[in-house]
């Protein structure tokens, strides 16, 4: 598996190269800020409770709320400790000799400690944006957008590889999809049911004060 991440390893590097080309003052401030934003998925599942208070888009939120959930599985349970890929500032210099005397990490955010691949931010943001996007294009195109800001502002802090943002992409846009299915087919089953015993609730609650 090493070997395939090695054939990445130039193209990795010359998008690092760049980047640092484009870092300082401001920017440095506003790509930690965006990058924040996305520790823990917090953001993300935030719109989605959000979306749950309201009839309209009920549905669009519980669907990113199921896709998050997929995605903590496929993501951290599966996919980093499957492909172990170190961060870019944990390569080991014996082997990569050449890397570390050409890149040093910016120090911008905390190291993280989990393995790099595939970027867990950039995959909770398209797993929320998509899902979103599927029912409702008013909101969803923003948050797919932001979702790919959120992307970029992982390699600009160098915490993740482009390759690794690359396929967070793909699998963060599966993760939605299989949101988004499991919503369909479940939804209209339970959801009426939920949302019936919600007014039963409220009635008895109502002739209780009355």
């Amino acid at each position: 598996m090493q070997a395939l991440f090695d054939s990445f390893l130039h193209f990795d590097l010359s998008v690092f190269e760049w980047v640092q080309t484009i870092q300082g003052g401001f920017l440095d401030r506003l790509m930690v800020i965006i990058t924040t934003l996305g520790e823990g998925g917090i953001v993300f599942i935030a719109v989605g409770l959000a979306l749950l208070c309201t009839k309209k888009y009920r549905k669009a939120g519980v669907a990113i709320l199921v896709a998050l959930l997929v995605m903590e599985v496929g993501n951290n349970l599966i996919l980093k400790t499957l492909f172990a890929r170190p961060r870019p500032f944990n390569l080991d210099v014996t082997q990569y000799a050449w890397w570390h005397e050409i890149y040093k990490f910016p120090e911008l955010v905390k190291r993280p400690t989990s393995y790099s691949f595939p970027s867990g931010h950039t995959s909770s943001a398209f797993a929320a944006g998509i899902a979103l996007l599927w029912y409702n294009k008013k909101f969803g195109i923003p948050l797919t957008i932001f979702a790919a800001v959120m992307g970029f502002t992982r390699i600009y802090v160098e915490v993740h590889y482009c390759t690794d943002v690359l396929f967070g992409t793909l699998v963060g846009i599966i993760y939605a999809l299989v949101g988004v299915l499991i919503v369909n087919k479940v939804y209209p089953i339970v959801m009426p049911k939920i949302e019936a015993k919600f007014e039963e609730f409220k009635k008895k609650k109502a002739a209780k004060a009355a």
